[in-house]
């Protein structure tokens, strides 16, 4: 009986220990987004999460460590947000699904893409590290899929590196350029519909580059 009760204890502190970092992470990413990385301190995290400075520095010792904390749980999510193209599915069905979902992760997610695109301007070793580690494969494994669609004569040969950098350039600068593209679109607030609008055009124009009908 006293196990089964410091065993529920023991998970109720790991609960709430959760709960504090995923609040105080959700806090520091709209910091991050809105202040810049290098304006942001921890205080006005803190202020942002209506705690303490100390709780902050409870969980995350630095600014650093707080920083590559929120890094990770973008960079998790970009890569678990966008499906990988599967060979089967063929290049219009995967493209037009990685746009598709590229276009919504920078919708739901505008924050997190700010910081990212901050943390890739200032060379941030963290994600390049990350990037190195994780991406180069997934980009390797993406190219073979699409040299072997070029074989099969169901898409043009395109360089693989320039497809997804313009399909990254196009996709995320909903999220970081959001407010330019409020001005050109004469808009205060972008809708479901200007993302759907957004999403059919640079499907049509990369298929189009790509050779694919």
């Amino acid at each position: 009986m006293i196990d089964d009760t410091k065993r529920a204890k023991d998970q109720l502190k790991i609960h709430i220990r959760e709960q504090n970092q995923a609040h105080i992470l959700e806090c520091a990413e709209k910091v991050f987004a809105r202040q810049g990385l290098a304006k942001t301190t921890t205080q006005m995290i803190a202020d942002e999460a209506a705690l303490p400075k100390a709780n902050i520095h409870y969980y995350f010792r630095s600014k650093k460590d707080l920083l590559e904390a929120v890094l990770e749980n973008i960079l998790e999510l970009w890569l678990d947000s966008v499906s990988a193209f599967e060979e089967e599915d063929g290049p219009k069905l995967s493209l037009s699904r990685y746009i598709s979902e590229k276009i919504d992760h920078s919708r739901e997610n505008t924050n997190a893409s700010k910081v990212f695109a901050m943390a890739l301007i200032g060379e941030e070793p963290f994600v390049l590290e990350f990037l190195q580690a994780h991406f180069v494969k997934e980009l390797a494994r993406e190219k073979q899929i699409i040299e072997n669609w070029v074989s099969a004569g169901l898409m043009k040969p395109v360089s693989t590196e320039h497809l997804f950098i313009s399909l990254w350039a196009v996709t995320q600068t909903y999220a970081d350029f959001d407010a330019q593209i409020k001005i050109v679109l004469n808009k205060t607030k972008l809708t479901e519909d200007d993302y759907e609008d957004a999403k059919d055009f640079i499907i049509k124009m990369i298929l189009s580059v790509c050779g694919i009908k």
